[in-house]
């Protein structure tokens, strides 16, 4: 077999080993999305149980239950569509990967074996960085349902005898945890998202043509 016929063959072992990755990483995150998803059901029958106490014991009228609640509603919406769009723009990057490894095999220029075998090294780099962006978006969508798990359950176990003042507690208390987490993950998920925008542009640079 000739040098070209090399070239070839570990070319596309490294688009098959690599598609295979790839089915396995996103089968594996759309299980992820539908637990959360699940728990996510779970939070929002425990949430209007509690609702339904605090009318009953406390004649809390449900839009003020609504009201007191906003931010915290509004923050899980808005975690929930940044998971989608992450698992989204991941799966894009992912096909746009291999898309690009096959024109490096049609390519009309010539590469070397060793070329190909650095190129190699850089994608699994280049697709565990990914995988650790959407690793991080799950974990905090988690730890954030987690933590309001434990508080509605305390308070549901108080029944109708839950009070406003309970409520009001438990509201504070999870907004003065999401702060403190805030301000551990925020910098690392920009971190993160310079390590993709630097990743996006060297690989422009990496595959000939582009």
């Amino acid at each position: 077999m000739g040098t070209g016929e090399n070239l070839k063959a570990l070319a596309y072992s490294i688009i098959d080993s690599y598609e295979m990755r790839m089915k396995t990483v996103n089968r594996l995150m759309e299980q992820s999305y539908d637990f959360l998803r699940s728990f996510q059901t779970e939070l929002e029958d425990m949430i209007i149980r509690l609702r339904d106490n605090l009318a009953k014991g406390e004649s809390l009228r449900k839009k003020d239950f609504d009201r007191m609640m906003a931010d915290l509603t509004e923050r899980r919406l808005s975690r929930e569509k940044e998971a989608e769009d992450v698992f989204s723009r991941f799966q894009e990057e992912e096909m746009a990967m291999v898309d690009r490894l096959r024109k490096v095999i049609t390519s009309r220029g010539r590469s070397r074996l060793e070329d190909m075998e650095v190129i190699r090294e850089d994608i699994l780099n280049r697709q565990k960085e990914r995988e650790t962006g959407i690793i991080e978006v799950l974990k905090r969508i988690q730890v954030e349902q987690e933590e309001l798990k434990v508080a509605l359950k305390k308070l549901l176990e108080k029944g109708e005898s839950v009070r406003v003042r309970d409520f009001k507690i438990m509201l504070n208390s999870l907004r003065a945890q999401q702060g403190v987490r805030d301000n551990q993950f925020g910098p690392m998920l920009e971190e993160l998202a310079m390590v993709r925008d630097r990743v996006r542009s060297q690989w422009q640079t990496a595959v000939p043509g582009h």
